[in-house]
């Protein structure tokens, strides 16, 4: 099961038609700020994955591993970086 995780507060414009809509459909704030939280992830599926390919070809692995590799650790691409192949680097300098 996903872990819970702590989001900074909405402003209060958000935070006002966010508890209108709770009240108005009987649902919770936290249920329905979930809810869009996942339908946006969806919304994002394709573009996500466009940019997880990309990094993964940078760092020569394959998406489904630099995948494994984020959920694993979070900090993943901060803690590798790029590895630049030194001949394309070396003429660069002159």
């Amino acid at each position: 099961m996903p872990k819970r995780f702590a989001i900074g507060p909405l402003g209060e414009h958000d935070d006002h038609w966010l508890t209108v809509w709770a009240a108005l459909t009987g649902k919770s704030k936290s249920y329905l700020a979930t809810t869009l939280i996942g339908l946006r992830v969806r919304e994002k599926k394709e573009v996500i994955q466009e940019m997880l390919d990309h990094c993964a070809s940078l760092r020569g692995l394959s998406q489904g591993e630099l995948f494994t590799a984020i959920l694993t650790n979070p900090q993943y691409l901060e803690q590798q970086p790029i590895v630049e192949d030194v001949e394309q680097t070396e003429g660069l300098d002159a």
